[in-house]
C-alpha cells in the first residue's frame, strides 16, 4: 500500500514554467470502411492535469515551441465557430468551464475532420490530437491554448480513454503540425487585425495545409511587420550579446543589403535561416555568437515569418531611427551607423550628456536654417 502511495506522490509535480489548465487527446482518421471512407473524430476523456506526464509535456513542448520557426496571423473574418467557442470557453465560470472546454475540443476536431475531407486527404494524414490550455503562473494570465497534430505513435502511450500513460523522450519529428492561440492577445484584439498576431503556426513533419485551413487562419502578420520585427531583433541580439559597435555596423549592414537584395521582384522569399547564414558568415571564425540568432528572435518571440518578401522601401528603413521631441515640433530619420561620440569620425555626433545630437548641414540648406535664425551668411560660407 505504501508503494502504491508513493508512486502516486511522485506522479504529482508542483513546481513548472508553465501550468497546465486543460487537456485532453483527439483522435483524427479515415473511416474503416471503403463506401464511405471520410475522416471521422473522437475526443477521449479530460487528462489529470496535475499529472507529472502533463506537466512535464507543457512544459517540454512550450520549448520546443517557442524555438521553431512560425507563421503569425489571426483568424479570418470567414471563421467564427473557433473564436465564438474560445470565447465562450475562457469566460465561462468555474462550474460551466470543462464542459466548455470540451465541447470547444469537439468542435475543432469536427473541424479537422471536415476540412481533411475537403482536401482529399490521405488516410497517413490523421493522428492524435493533442489540445491543451495552459498559463504561467501570473495571476490573471488567461494561458495559451496548444493543438498539435502528432504521429499516432508518437510521444505518448495512450490507455483506452487516449489519457497518455507515458511520456516517451520528445521527438519532433513526431509533431505533423501544431498552432497555438495566445489568448490574452485575442481576447484584446480579436476580430480586429491591427494588434499584436494571437495565431502561431509551425510546420513539422507533415505539411497538412488543411490544419491551418481548418482554423480558419489569415496570415496576416506582413512582410512589413516581419522586417521591421526583424530590425528589432537584431538591435536587441547586438546589445544583449554586447557586440563591439564596429561590428555591430556590419552586422546591421549585412543584414539590409541581403533584404535589398531579396526585395527585388525576381527574388525568392527571404527565411530566417539565410539571415542566420548571413551573420556567420560576418561574425569572426571563433565567435561564440554564431548560430544564435535565430534562436534568439524565436526564444523572444518576435514576430518574424519563416518566410517573407520585404520590399525596397522596408528593407531601405532597417537600421535608421526616427528621432522627434516630446511636443513632436521636429522629427528626422537617422542611420544607426551614422551616430557617434562628438570625437568620432561619424557625421551625426551626440552629446556628452546624450541630450541633443549634432548634425552636418549641407550648404543650401545651411542657407535656409540661417534664414530662418535670422542669420545672414558670407561668402566664405561657401555657398553664395
Amino acid at each position: 500500500m505504501n508503494n502504491v502511495k508513493e508512486e502516486q506522490s511522485d506522479k504529482k509535480v508542483h513546481v513548472s514554467a508553465v501550468r497546465p489548465i486543460r487537456a485532453v487527446t483527439g483522435l483524427l482518421r479515415k473511416g474503416e470502411n471503403p463506401s464511405s471512407a471520410l475522416f471521422q473524430s473522437k475526443l477521449g476523456k479530460p487528462w489529470d492535469v496535475s499529472d507529472k506526464i502533463a506537466i512535464e509535456f507543457v512544459n517540454e513542448i512550450e520549448r520546443r515551441f517557442r524555438s521553431k520557426n512560425k507563421k503569425f496571423g489571426y483568424f479570418s473574418s470567414k471563421m467564427t465557430s473557433i473564436p465564438r467557442e474560445l470565447k465562450r470557453y475562457y469566460e465561462s465560470n468555474d462550474n460551466s468551464s470543462d464542459a466548455e472546454f470540451m465541447s470547444f475540443s469537439d468542435g475543432l476536431m469536427t473541424g479537422l475532420a471536415s476540412a481533411a475531407d475537403e482536401a482529399k486527404a490521405s488516410p497517413t494524414a490523421g493522428g492524435n490530437v493533442v489540445i491543451m490550455h495552459y498559463s504561467s503562473h501570473e495571476e490573471g494570465d488567461l494561458g495559451r491554448l496548444l493543438v498539435m497534430l502528432l504521429e499516432k505513435r508518437g510521444m505518448f502511450d495512450f490507455d483506452s480513454d487516449l489519457r497518455p500513460e507515458r511520456l516517451e523522450p520528445i521527438d519532433t519529428k513526431a509533431i505533423k503540425q501544431a498552432a497555438l492561440i495566445d489568448i490574452n492577445l485575442f481576447s484584446v484584439c480579436y476580430p480586429s487585425h491591427d494588434g499584436e498576431a494571437y495565431l502561431r503556426f509551425i510546420e513539422g513533419s507533415s505539411r497538412a495545409d488543411f490544419f491551418k485551413t481548418s482554423f480558419g487562419c489569415s496570415e496576416s502578420v506582413d512582410n512589413k511587420r516581419s522586417v521591421e520585427e526583424l530590425d528589432r531583433a537584431l538591435g536587441d541580439f547586438i546589445e544583449a550579446k554586447r557586440i563591439g559597435l564596429d561590428l555591430a555596423e556590419e552586422l546591421r549592414e549585412g543584414v539590409k543589403a541581403l533584404l535589398l537584395q531579396h526585395s527585388k521582384p525576381s527574388s525568392e522569399p527571404l527565411s530566417l535561416d539565410k539571415i542566420q547564414k548571413r551573420l556567420d558568415q560576418i561574425l569572426p571564425e571563433e565567435s561564440e555568437h554564431k548560430g544564435l540568432f535565430s534562436g534568439f528572435v524565436n526564444d523572444n518571440e518576435y514576430q518574424v515569418n519563416d518566410w517573407f518578401s520585404p520590399t525596397n522601401y522596408s528593407a531601405k528603413k532597417v537600421g535608421k531611427i526616427l528621432l522627434e521631441d516630446e511636443n513632436k515640433s521636429y522629427d528626422v530619420e537617422v542611420s544607426e551607423n551614422s551616430i557617434g561620440e562628438m570625437d568620432s569620425t561619424k557625421p551625426v555626433k551626440v552629446s556628452e550628456d546624450g541630450n541633443y545630437l549634432c548634425f552636418p548641414i549641407s550648404g543650401e540648406k545651411r542657407r535656409e536654417v540661417f534664414r530662418v535664425t535670422g542669420r545672414s551668411m558670407s561668402d566664405d560660407d561657401g555657398t553664395a
